[in-house]
């Protein structure tokens, strides 16, 4: 009985870039859930300020990411401390996400290339681009973060010391 290798005279590639894809992207979903977060706080936080804390639970909070972003740029016409908000970068991470999470791991057999197979398409990426968005959306996180924590001290003061 023939088995692929007796067919195809290649080596066939290892299951280690699977392990890697998979680690690169559960770092990448762990990072990105947290900025999520912070977006999402940031739309609260504005609502409390504008004392609209039952808009937020009734109609905003449970709204996906993309519906959140927009959300915000609304929001913020009222609470001008978020108009430095990157939306232009948390949209391109929110594609990005939106493939790896949805697309389906394709393996090469012969080499350590993969894509991504969505349904609509299919996207050739590296584990050092996802490691890039994953550093990107650190960055965006941390970027949240500060302004919520200035905004915050802007609207109670800073009573830690």
């Amino acid at each position: 009985m023939a088995n692929l290798r007796d067919i195809f005279d290649r080596p066939f590639a290892g299951p280690e870039m699977r392990l890697k894809y998979e680690a690169a992207l559960g770092e990448f979903l762990v990072t990105f859930n947290a900025t999520e977060n912070y977006m999402r706080f940031t739309a609260e936080e504005i609502c409390k300020s504008l004392d609209q804390v039952e808009l937020w639970k009734k109609h905003l909070a449970s709204d996906d990411f993309s519906r959140q972003l927009k959300n915000l740029r609304l929001l913020i016409l009222f609470e001008p401390f978020f108009l430095d908000t990157p939306f232009d970068r948390l949209e391109k991470l929110n594609i990005t996400r939106n493939k790896l999470a949805h697309g389906h791991y394709d393996q090469d057999l012969f080499s350590d290339d993969f894509e991504i197979v969505g349904k609509k398409d299919r996207t050739r990426i590296s584990i050092e681009e996802i490691k890039k968005a994953t550093a990107e959306a650190d960055d965006l996180w941390n970027e949240l973060g500060s302004n919520l924590a200035h905004f915050w001290e802007s609207q109670h003061g800073d009573h830690t010391g």
